[in-house]
């Protein structure tokens, strides 16, 4: 079915729709959500300790700190209505950041429940249990978001076949999707953020370590990002700012605060950010880059760039739009370590993203080439197509433009 397609019955809408009463913010999505792999299961029998490790590394905090201590409340929560309890910290992280006083219309609490989106009028009646909890002050109580946000998944999970029948929507996955949008779902993108989280702290739970794997550039690399695969939203010659400019590394779909990974053994060169105008300013220490996060920056924004030495060719990389990073220039780093984490430094409209470049005895490289099948390529995206479609439009004004000058 076409990502544009409805459900054939799409006539039966015996209520209005439940959804959010503020629509969320835009997320890449497939043009056919069947591009991805399946999910791997989680484990039958769960240990208590291993997932609060895991847990506080999906959220990057300390291990014995006091939002590792969440961890134990997103068990119990999902043991209580037999839910996957690392879906339901996805959730946590993708919509809050694992902030327990997240208040942001409309979302609040660790799972930004939207208490708006259970009020319409005619819609099935919640659980009883289910209904207390939902309230603004009581969500911010994390016990009580996660059980309400566990609640909330087993009844999506139980009703979203009958949902999609009556209200359409776009093709995707996973009920999660309905937890963001309500009865109909119009972007499938949100729940690929919650899954790869997902997928990230199952391998963080199972202690996966990604092995280097040899690629076309005479070096071994890993992912900059965890559980690939990742999708990728743009690539070298798209064009940015109407046409200004062109692209020169590749988008991948991203987290605000993911984790970034040197890709392969090197030397940092550069640890700074771009300004407005494009002066670069390096060798900021990680101490103060933060005081950068939050001011107008150039293209790029807050980036590293490290190379790569050991192969025939020089191979540099760069990794941009960062929110922080956590080396210093001229610091030695290994295949896998981390870096720095996501943000949306330097970014103008797009969703967040790691913009990652691969330069090859100083020249710009597609890093699809090097990256394999641990990125979607930006042609299987809907980014991609509207991309397409909005260049089309501009091409076809300056023909008409040129049109009646010659007229």
């Amino acid at each position: 079915m076409s990502v544009f397609g409805t459900s054939s019955a799409h006539a039966a809408r015996p209520w209005r729709a439940r959804q959010p009463s503020v629509e969320p913010k835009p997320a890449h999505q497939l043009r056919n959500v069947a591009t991805w792999p399946a999910e791997p299961a989680a484990p039958a029998e769960i240990d208590a300790d291993k997932f609060r490790a895991a847990f506080a590394h999906l959220c990057a905090v300390d291990p014995d700190g006091a939002t590792a201590d969440l961890a134990a409340l997103a068990l119990a929560a999902a043991r209580a209505e037999d839910e996957d309890p690392f879906e339901l910290s996805a959730l946590a992280f993708t919509a809050s950041g694992c902030n327990p006083r997240f208040k942001k219309r409309p979302g609040v609490g660790l799972l930004a429940i939207d208490v708006e989106m259970y009020r319409a009028e005619g819609a099935p009646a919640l659980d009883p249990s289910l209904r207390p909890l939902l309230s603004p002050r009581k969500l911010l109580d994390p016990a009580t978001s996660f059980a309400a946000g566990a609640k909330l998944l087993r009844m999506w999970r139980e009703t979203h076949a009958a949902s999609d029948e009556a209200f359409g929507g776009v093709p995707h996955r996973d009920a999660v999707s309905h937890f963001v949008w309500g009865d109909e779902v119009k972007s499938s993108g949100h729940e690929d953020l919650v899954l790869t989280a997902r997928r990230r702290m199952l391998a963080a739970y199972a202690g996966a370590v990604d092995a280097p794997r040899s690629t076309r550039v005479g070096i071994e690399m890993v992912s900059p990002l965890e559980a690939p695969p990742r999708v990728a939203t743009s690539g070298p010659g798209d064009e940015r700012d109407g046409g200004a400019r062109q692209h020169r590394g590749l988008d991948l779909v991203a987290t605000i605060g993911e984790p970034v990974r040197a890709v392969a053994d090197g030397t940092v060169i550069f640890a700074g950010a771009t300004l407005p105008g494009h002066p670069r300013k390096g060798d900021i220490p990680p101490s103060k880059i933060g005081r950068y996060a939050h001011r107008r920056l150039g293209v790029g924004g807050i980036y590293v760039c490290i190379d790569h030495d050991g192969g025939e060719r020089k191979v540099v990389t760069c990794y941009m739009h960062l929110r922080s990073y956590v080396i210093n220039e001229r610091d030695r780093v290994k295949a896998g370590q981390t870096i720095g984490f996501v943000g949306t430094t330097g970014v103008k409209v797009s969703p967040p993203h790691l913009h990652f470049e691969v330069r090859v005895d100083d020249n710009f490289t597609n890093p699809l080439r090097v990256l394999g099948d641990w990125a979607i390529p930006p042609k299987a995206t809907m980014t991609h197509y509207y991309m397409l479609k909005a260049k089309r439009a501009r091409l076809h004004a300056r023909e008409g433009v040129e049109r009646s000058r010659g007229a």
